[in-house]
């Protein structure tokens, strides 16, 4: 295996969970992949961004911590118009996470197990379905773009150096705001008891969205 092969698997991963969500239309079925998927980035920003982001970096909590605010006013207090804004934050902290998986990939070299081939390939599916969830102001053929914009950045960061005091703030940063985004997400999701469309309970939200939690720490722990 060469040092593209694998984000080149990974990019396509993450469009296959895109599909996954189109194929799967508006519906319960589709409403519980979204929590899945939430769950799961959600769970990638606590254990995973966050520590990259702040490792050998002090000023990074602060730097988080102002994320945290920007994101919370704009979920949370700015209406549909601030949501839009915070969503868009969020899907470019994705994008960042994406170039800085391919920069990891690059430095790892070819020398990769099977076990954490598959676990890599896990870890991206459902961020194409997050992706889906968070541009769902745009037009399906926006969404697409946009989502395969986002998936050629992991084999792009395999070729490209970002300088760490650059990196580190601008990650921290992406990172408070997706996460109060994906917060607000599963949020509304799991309060409204009949999110998107009827027919998932909150019970059956709130376990999709801790399945997605669980594989993402799953294959945080292998990669």
């Amino acid at each position: 295996m060469t040092t593209f092969t694998l984000p080149v698997i990974m990019a396509l991963a993450e469009l296959v969970g895109a599909l996954l969500f189109v194929a799967l239309r508006r519906g319960p079925r589709q409403t519980l992949l979204t929590c899945f998927g939430l769950g799961f980035a959600l769970c990638i920003v606590i254990i995973d961004v966050i520590p990259d982001a702040t490792e050998d970096y002090l000023p990074g909590w602060i730097v988080l911590a102002a994320g945290v605010a920007v994101g919370a006013a704009l979920m949370f207090r700015s209406g549909a118009r601030g949501a839009a804004v915070g969503n868009t934050g969020a899907i470019a902290g994705m994008g960042l996470h994406n170039i800085c998986e391919g920069i990891v990939l690059a430095a790892a070299g070819p020398a990769i197990s099977p076990l954490i081939f598959a676990a890599a390939v896990a870890h991206k599916l459902p961020e194409g379905m997050v992706v889906f969830s968070l541009a769902d102001r745009l037009s399906i053929g926006k969404r697409w773009i946009l989502a395969g914009a986002l998936s050629l950045l992991i084999p792009l960061g395999t070729q490209i150096t970002v300088p760490e005091d650059i990196q580190k703030p601008v990650l921290a940063f992406a990172a408070g705001v997706l996460a109060m985004a994906l917060v607000k997400a599963l949020a509304v999701m799991v309060a409204s008891g009949r999110p998107i469309d009827a027919g998932a309970s909150r019970g059956t939200i709130t376990a999709a969205a801790a399945g997605g939690a669980v594989l993402a720490g799953m294959t945080c722990l292998v990669i």
